[in-house]
């Protein structure tokens, strides 16, 4: 028989259960120790979340306070520009929604911090960037001038002399606020002609710029010489090969819908054009003369690939700008392979008065594509086909094939495909 002591010990082990006061076992709580080891591991991990989050937290609320939302400051890390944004507080609406789109060039980055939507960085502006450092400018001059002026006010700096004070320039190009792509002046004079004379680049290339900058050796005479009939020019007048038969084509077009028009004058040596410049000179001066005409040697007619307009069969003889024949081959004359060399409202950049008759030939695709540019060769061919003076300037390739006139009229073939295809289609 239990004792009363035994029934005792036997309560304790059970005890009622709200509310059905049913009798279970209760258990005996265990403490349990955890080792040293578990505590360090732990104190470890939370310091190692510390060291990546805490820096990761810093850095998003620094490109907060910039101005960059959560999508863009995704993408700064992705794209590795948290760096170079942070040291140097680099934001801007451009620079946040470029980022956003993905569509950024690392190399130009201060640059994105004082673009606009109506003034936006492009491959063309890159390349200009590019083009103007060769020419001496400095980082912070460049972005004062990109900051400051559009595209076609910062080209003619290719031709003028460098500023070593670019806030005088934005000034002045301030001031003319009825400047346009197509019509540039200026108050102040940025361009010593002669000043800084070199030689041409390839004399034998039919793309080569003669100016007042750059000069053909006396000796220079163009290959594949061709006179031209007297159906299309006065006597004795002769272009290179390619230009006459572009020439020959050009005022058969013209024909075609009643206007005629004939070389008054074409390739001209080192001698002729001495002794041009020489009557120049004794009529109107130096100065006068360095304006109507070119030096000797810096003559595009030494390149067989210039000529001098006149009209034929016009109710009067007025002067060339004022004819039928002026007014169509003006606009035609790209479709052949001939540009309007010096065109009005550029003076200051070619720095020949406007010359209506006189027109040189670089083919085709290029004529197209510097009348597209709406600049005047000189810009065009310092920006994008001349040598570059130092190698570290020259941008990245990918920027020079997307600027090659010859890859944009691939790119605008392809175009003109598909919008063909779709209009079958459709």
């Amino acid at each position: 028989m239990p004792t009363n002591k035994h029934k005792k010990r036997r309560r304790r082990r059970y005890k009622l259960v709200w509310p059905y006061g049913k009798k279970t076992k209760s258990k005996r709580k265990v403490k349990r120790k955890l080792r040293k080891e578990v505590y360090y591991a732990l104190a470890g991990l939370i310091a190692i979340l510390c060291i990546i989050f805490i820096p990761i937290l810093k850095t998003n609320n620094k490109l907060k306070k910039l101005g960059y939302k959560k999508e863009e400051i995704a993408m700064i890390k992705e794209l590795k520009l948290k760096k170079p944004i942070l040291e140097n507080n680099y934001f801007s609406p451009y620079l946040a929604a470029s980022i956003k789109a993905n569509k950024i060039n690392k190399d130009y980055l201060e640059f994105y911090t004082v673009a606009t939507p109506d003034n936006p960085l492009t491959d063309d502006a890159f390349l200009l960037i590019n083009r103007l450092k060769d020419k001496g400018y400095e980082q912070d001059q460049l972005v004062n001038l990109f900051k400051n002026l559009k595209f076609y006010e910062m080209t003619p700096l290719l031709i003028f002399d460098y500023q070593f004070d670019e806030s005088r320039y934005i000034e002045d190009c301030h001031k003319h606020k009825e400047n346009s792509p197509t019509s540039f002046h200026l108050s102040r004079d940025y361009f010593t002609p002669y000043k800084a004379k070199a030689p041409v680049f390839d004399a034998n290339d039919v793309n080569k710029l003669v100016n007042k900058i750059y000069y053909l050796d006396a000796s220079f005479v163009p290959p594949n010489l061709t006179t031209l009939s007297n159906l299309y020019a006065a006597n004795d007048r002769q272009l290179q090969e390619e230009a006459a038969n572009a020439f020959m084509e050009w005022c058969n077009g013209g024909r075609e819908v009643g206007v005629t028009f004939f070389a008054s004058s074409a390739y001209r040596d080192y001698a002729s054009q001495e002794k041009v410049y020489a009557n120049y000179v004794l009529a109107y001066g130096n100065d006068k003369a360095d304006h109507l005409a070119a030096r000797p040697g810096f003559s595009e007619h030494q390149t067989g690939l210039a000529v001098d307009l006149a009209a034929t069969n016009e109710d009067s003889i007025p002067e060339f700008k004022d004819t039928k024949a002026f007014a169509w081959a003006s606009i035609n004359c790209a479709n052949y392979g001939w540009l309007l060399r010096f065109p009005m409202d550029k003076e200051e950049i070619t720095r020949f008065q406007y010359e209506p008759w006189h027109y040189r030939y670089v083919g085709k695709d290029l004529a197209l594509a510097v009348v597209e540019s709406n600049l005047t060769y000189d810009e065009y061919y310092c920006l994008y086909l001349k040598p570059f003076d130092m190698e570290e300037n020259i941008p990245s390739q990918e920027i020079l094939d997307a600027t090659n006139y010859k890859n944009r009229k691939v790119v605008e073939s392809e175009e003109e495909d598909n919008e063909s295809d779709q209009t079958k289609k459709a």
